[in-house]
């Protein structure tokens, strides 16, 4: 066997392997474009030896499929490093990253699959032939040049200024500088194949094949990334919904401390004047287990998620009674501005807060109408 096809197929199953094991353990939607890298990764690192006129013969899938799939490994860079250093940062419209991928995918397939079978032997053997079809290097080109359009806000995520968010754990950076520099030099080592375009992936014996480098790197990448998800594996459970499938949804000190400060973040602006807000709803939002949520909740605040969001309606509540002209606001109308979800929670929470009912407090002191 020669050595890029071992190097080839040991690297594809072993990212198949922690794809895998991604899906099963650390299956949340945040994950998802490291699954989809992985994905992408193994197919092509699995089928760089089939790069050769008798493969492509027998498998014209290879190069329409396989072939455009470079188009998506700098987007899901860029969007898994989003997803890492700003969480709840998914990029809006995230299916038009793709599209370059779409697009390439669609035309080849068209054009291939709609020659007869001489047309298409004519086109493999141009493709390993000098000089190559004109529009050989210029698909190379447009490869390169998309790779480096993502590449540089993903470096700037992973280096810039968000590296340095204090509320950015150690291990969730080093994730992702790891997750930007590797592929980064794959897409490199795959621009010494897109000057020579009609080279062969297995060349004839004692040759050295230039895709021997792309190929290793790309090897080392997956491996790389497997001893990083054994080493850290809270990179990936805090992602999402939380942990790890079949693990205790306990949170550690720092990630008491980093949802802590997503919790007050979130209501300082105003997560809690929804009044169908929920334990549920909130965790969801952003984006930890609902049991984590609740443990850092009553870790870092003292009161569980009910009596802190009530507090903070009954905060907003007097804040804006205060300045309340009385020809235009309610004692009612004001608490439902502040998430209370009826006039019974209300009055309740706040005779457990301050011992009289809203009636027979408030007209003391604020000048606004009784209509509880």
């Amino acid at each position: 066997m020669h050595l890029l096809t071992l190097v080839a197929m040991l690297g594809a199953a072993q990212g198949l392997l922690l794809l895998i094991l991604v899906a099963v353990r650390f299956h949340s939607r945040n994950n998802l474009p490291f699954a989809l890298l992985l994905l992408g990764f193994s197919l092509r690192l699995g089928t760089i030896p089939a790069w050769n006129p008798a493969a492509l013969l027998s498998h014209p899938w290879i190069l329409t499929l396989v072939g455009p799939l470079p188009l998506l490994f700098a987007p899901l860079v860029w969007w898994y490093v989003r997803e890492l250093v700003h969480e709840n940062e998914t990029p809006r419209r995230v299916g038009l990253h793709c599209l370059p991928w779409i697009i390439e995918t669609a035309v080849l397939s068209v054009f291939v699959y709609t020659m007869s079978a001489a047309e298409y032997r004519i086109l493999v053997a141009d493709l390993f032939s000098s000089p190559v079809p004109w529009w050989m290097p210029v698909r190379h080109a447009i490869k390169l040049l998309h790779g480096a359009m993502y590449a540089v806000p993903a470096l700037g995520l992973a280096f810039g200024a968000a590296s340095r968010n204090p509320h950015l754990t150690p291990r969730r950076l080093l994730s992702a500088r790891v997750v930007v520099l590797a592929p980064l030099l794959s897409l490199l080592a795959f621009g010494v194949v897109a000057v020579r375009p009609a080279a062969a992936a297995v060349p004839v014996a004692g040759s050295i094949s230039l895709f021997s480098v792309p190929a290793a790197i790309m090897a080392i990448t997956i491996y790389g990334f497997t001893m990083l998800v054994l080493a850290a594996p809270d990179v990936l459970s805090v992602s999402g919904n939380g942990q790890a499938a079949g693990t205790a949804h306990t949170a550690t000190q720092e990630e008491i401390e980093k949802i802590a400060y997503q919790v007050q973040r979130a209501l300082d602006n105003g997560a809690y004047r929804d009044p169908e807000l929920s334990i549920t709803s909130f965790a969801k939002r952003l984006k930890v287990h609902p049991k984590r949520l609740s443990q850092a909740i009553n870790q870092s605040f003292g009161q569980n998620f009910s009596q802190l969001v009530h507090n903070c309606r009954l905060d907003y509540f007097l804040q804006q009674a205060a300045a309340a002209k009385p020809e235009h606001h309610t004692i009612l109308g004001l608490a439902l501005d502040a998430g209370f979800p009826s006039k019974s929670t209300f009055n309740r929470v706040f005779k457990q807060r301050f011992g009289k009912a809203p009636s027979e407090f408030l007209p003391e002191y604020l000048p606004i109408q009784d209509a509880t």
